[in-house]
């Protein structure tokens, strides 16, 4: 069997960025179906909710492909259409220095992946961004060799509001039927957005104005209520196209592996065991099972070890917090743990006694604590709840908390001990 490249070992697993091919993306048959109503349900914007590292963009992705005629990932769930979906879709990640909804419409306008590139091929798109700021008229004239000398004189409100321009601009863009179903934007991390107040309202204005524009909106959240922060608007944007990704199955799980598998000709693989004990550890979330696969891939590899055993993923996971493979998680269990032992023990012990719900009871986590040696587990529990120690769990009501990230409450749960050796053979 002809060796893999090192290129091909290290991408199998994708802790770094999403899945993007249909070939590559595992389970979520219902959450695929899901987007592909949506997709085709007229006047329908759509919203990807979920927990951190739970595959939301990989989702969002693939709704792209579909908005684009590729049906594979239909085909790969056990769904047959014959129709193929033609937009024009953008995608665009929101960072800190979007801050409301007039930051996100203009680099919606301004972006090179969204619509700035179109607005420079269509004049009354460009005249109406220019006229809002005509700081904007350099950049777009920088698109091309020179600047389009325009044969038609259309007249410009000046004092335009940003979500008016944007409603113009996109009305434009569709009259050129460029696809035939309209434009889709999805917009990822929209949870980033500090004050997303009005986005509700321009969504309401623009399916009435610009019916073929459809947005996706894609962030960390419970709800669409939530991820919005408006209530009653948002359950009527996002009638029966709200996507709620849970954890995934140990089915789905395993699926990752096996298809990293297949990507280097199934030349390293993992034994029942691993497999199973990285699913385990992954508690549902598939960027667990991509860290970890990835770095147990590389040790078999360096190793030259064509299978991987239970015992070799325990090996990774010490390499990973040594290594630091995941400096913000890691960074944020060194923040809550400080330098005490009793604040560690106390810390597992609570994620080890989180129920389907999230919620754990201080009953059942102070008992495990207790095994370990704190008596004390209510005092660095008023401690975690603190910035100082990184605010990792939330007080829900008197005797029960919740960890705020249930990606951190798994790499707590999969990390080894950084102090005490006895509890983690114990465990």
């Amino acid at each position: 069997m002809k060796t893999p490249t090192i290129s091909r070992i290290e991408n199998a697993f994708q802790p770094a960025k999403e899945i993007d091919t249909p070939k590559r993306f595992a389970g979520r048959q219902q959450a695929v179906l899901d987007c592909f109503y949506a997709l085709v349900t007229e006047g329908a914007n759509i919203s990807i909710v979920g927990n951190r590292g739970i595959g939301k963009t990989s989702l969002a992705r693939q709704l792209i492909h579909m908005g684009t005629g590729d049906n594979s990932l239909l085909e790969k769930v056990g769904h047959e259409t014959s129709e193929r979906y033609d937009f024009v879709t953008m995608y665009f990640a929101c960072g800190d220095a979007v801050k409301n909804c007039n930051d996100l419409l203009e680099r919606l306008l301004t972006s090179t992946d969204c619509l700035r590139d179109w607005i420079y091929d269509i004049p009354k798109a460009r005249k109406e961004i220019e006229a809002y700021n005509p700081k904007f008229n350099v950049g777009f004239a920088a698109l091309g060799a020179e600047k389009k000398i325009e044969q038609e004189s259309v007249s410009i409100i000046h004092n335009h509001s940003i979500d008016v321009v944007f409603t113009n601009v996109v009305r434009e863009v569709v009259a050129q039927n460029l696809a035939q179903h309209g434009i889709l934007i999805v917009v990822d991390e929209f949870d980033r957005i500090k004050d997303p107040t009005g986005f509700a309202s321009f969504l309401k204005s623009l399916a009435t104005n610009v019916p073929t524009v459809k947005f996706c909106i894609v962030g960390v959240a419970q709800d669409i209520q939530q991820l919005m922060k408006e209530h009653e608007s948002s359950d009527r944007l996002f009638a029966g196209s709200i996507v709620k990704l849970p954890p995934m199955s140990e089915e789905e799980l395993t699926e990752i592996v096996r298809v990293a598998e297949r990507s280097i000709d199934n030349f390293i693989e993992f034994d029942t065991d691993a497999t199973r004990r990285i699913t385990s550890l992954a508690h549902g979330h598939p960027y667990m099972v991509h860290l970890i696969g990835k770095y147990a891939l590389r040790d078999a590899f360096q190793q030259k070890k064509y299978l991987i055993t239970s015992e070799s993923i325990d090996e990774t996971l010490k390499n990973i917090a040594e290594s630091g493979a995941d400096p913000v998680l890691e960074a944020r269990y060194k923040k809550a743990v400080a330098s005490s032992p009793q604040r560690e023990i106390v810390l597992k012990s609570l994620a080890a006694k989180v129920s389907d719900d999230g919620e754990v009871w201080t009953t059942d986590a102070y008992k495990v604590a207790l095994d370990q040696g704190v008596d004390n587990s209510s005092q660095y529990v008023g401690q975690l709840v603190t910035e100082d120690y990184g605010s990792e769990i939330v007080k829900v009501r008197d005797r029960y908390y919740r960890f705020k990230d249930s990606l951190f409450t798994a790499y707590v749960k999969a990390r080894p001990w950084q102090f005490n050796e006895e509890a983690e053979q114990s465990h």
